[in-house]
């Protein structure tokens, strides 16, 4: 497996983490308008609405690896599910989430594995944002990766279960 690169690429919109505040998601957004639903144990209310342009508006991070999925080298990017989950207000209980996709595929991450390892809510691919990448398409609007070749101690076939496609719900539990 080709080792990877991490290029960290940062947004001024938005507010660092520990930087003392929440980050305000966009308001009007739905469960039927948004791109990405979080909820459970986050911020003040059981539910928060996201689209595509305010979760792009985040600090982001790029990094090349093999996709176990094609065994190709692609540049995922995104941001940080702990990030995102951080700046939303993710309760100190929370021990896990549960990331679903459209298609109602849903796998648990323990909080410990996706804030060890850097996993990542890539919006993304090989410089292209999934939704007009048409060999990425059916990952859209969002997708999970994992930097295998940061992290050589993760075994791929075991965690390339994580890679949530079409990611649409996450809850923190």
């Amino acid at each position: 497996m080709a080792a990877c690169i991490a290029v960290l690429s940062l947004s001024l919109s938005a507010q660092e983490p520990g930087s003392g505040g929440i980050w305000s998601p966009p308001r009007g957004l739905t469960a039927e308008t948004a791109d990405l639903t979080v909820r459970g144990l986050v911020g003040p209310g059981s539910s928060v609405y996201l689209d595509i342009a305010s979760i792009r508006a985040l600090p982001s991070r790029t990094f090349t690896c093999v996709d176990p999925w094609d065994n190709r080298e692609h540049a995922f990017t995104g941001v940080l599910i702990s990030d995102l989950l951080a700046r939303l207000g993710i309760a100190p209980s929370a021990v896990r989430i549960t990331v679903s996709a459209r298609n109602k595929y849903s796998i648990p991450i323990r909080r410990r594995d996706f804030e060890q390892y850097e996993f990542l809510l890539a919006w993304a691919v090989d410089g292209r944002p999934l939704p007009e990448n048409p060999s990425m398409k059916n990952r859209s609007p969002f997708c999970v990766a994992i930097d295998f070749g940061r992290f050589p101690e993760l075994d791929p076939s075991i965690y390339k279960h994580q890679l949530v496609w079409q990611v649409n719900d996450i809850r923190v539990e």
